[in-house]
């Protein structure tokens, strides 16, 4: 017997986010995610005021987020190529985040060229990160 309703339901249902930038004082959510780099296995979420230079991100978080990693200390940022999701763009380190179109829940993906990350061959007793 063929039946075109595969699932009934009794009305709607609310989707209710918890995640809204009015629950976080002032500051919003930030994906951040360093390409190839798979000691951290997913992009990072934090909390960030939207007025912070793109400078400051460089300086100041970036190294608290990522500074573990072996490659961290050898990143030449002036050849750093920068994603907001998948368009390329090019920061102005004055400029806060908000400037650059960068809101709630925005995610930016980095990419160091010299610096492979996960295709860097294990030495032997050493990871290859």
């Amino acid at each position: 017997m063929a039946t075109t309703d595969i699932m009934r339901t009794i009305g709607d249902y609310p989707l209710l986010q918890r995640d809204t930038e009015d629950k976080f004082h002032g500051k919003h959510l930030l994906y951040l995610c360093w390409e190839n780099h798979l000691m951290f296995a997913a992009p990072l979420c934090i909390p960030v005021p939207r007025t912070l230079p793109f400078g400051a991100l460089i300086r100041d978080v970036l190294p608290e987020l990522y500074g573990e990693h072996p490659e961290f200390e050898d990143i030449d940022w002036k050849r750093t190529q920068w994603f907001s999701s998948t368009k390329r763009f090019i920061p102005d380190v004055g400029k806060s985040l908000e400037h650059h179109g960068l809101g709630h829940k925005s995610l930016i993906r980095f990419r160091t060229p010299a610096l492979e990350g996960i295709r860097k061959p294990a030495t032997a007793g050493g990871p290859g990160f």
